[in-house]
């Protein structure tokens, strides 16, 4: 039940032409979207849970990893420019997290037996973001203006794992709602382990932070 992003792009259309219903008309519509702040959170799940879902996976069968980052970084520049053509003007793009440090992926592949992150999993994060950035320069570029910013999230996580009681942490490998190794098998339900104190854990559950790690992200100037 995925709405796919050509699908988030017409509601956002069709968003705008109720907004100028409300504020005035098509002008007033316009200046508002312009000046709004417009996020992409993309990477990370395109690998998780679609080129490296076990036990099969038919992107892989398709693609090496590095034709997968290329397919990649060429639907997110169409989508980018097509969201410039209906007003955005400042859009920030996460790259891709440490999905190779799930508590998940920690849980069900062989190589992370003693806890450390998935070094191939890693390399796939690397070479997406690395691609990432040469994106948002071509489109800076191109359009003249700061149209894209990428946000770096895999420092973020990497400082977060290195020094975790910089920022209030104890517990960055296993989830504090989970079942088997780390935590890091199937859902959060009342049946799962629980930690006693959440804010201590970077990981929620398998595959999401807890709001502890998003309130010491930096925060805007």
């Amino acid at each position: 039940n995925t709405i796919r992003i050509p699908e988030q792009l017409l509601a956002f259309q069709q968003y705008k032409n109720k907004l100028a219903a409300v504020v005035g008309g098509r002008e007033q519509a316009e200046r508002l979207v312009n000046q709004g702040v417009f996020l992409f959170a993309v990477g990370s799940d395109d690998f998780a849970n679609n080129y490296y879902t076990r036990p099969f996976s038919a992107r892989a069968s398709q693609y090496t990893v590095g034709e997968f980052v290329d397919l990649l970084i060429s639907e997110l520049s169409n989508y980018l420019l097509r969201l410039y053509e209906l007003g955005a003007r400042r859009t920030l793009v996460t790259g891709a997290s440490q999905f190779g440090c799930l508590p998940a992926q920690l849980a069900t592949r062989g190589s992370t037996a003693g806890g450390e992150c998935d070094p191939e999993l890693v390399n796939a994060a690397s070479l997406f973001n690395s691609e990432l950035n040469r994106l948002v320069q071509q489109l800076n570029g191109r359009l003249g203006l700061v149209f894209v910013a990428a946000a770096n999230s895999v420092t973020l996580y990497t400082a977060f794992r290195s020094n975790p009681e910089a920022y209030g942490f104890t517990e960055t490998r296993v989830a504090c709602c989970g079942q088997g190794p780390y935590n890091g098998l199937g859902q959060c339900t009342p049946a799962s382990n629980l930690c006693p104190n959440r804010d201590e854990y970077v990981f929620w559950d398998p595959t999401n932070p807890t709001t502890g790690l998003w309130g010491s992200l930096p925060k805007p100037s």
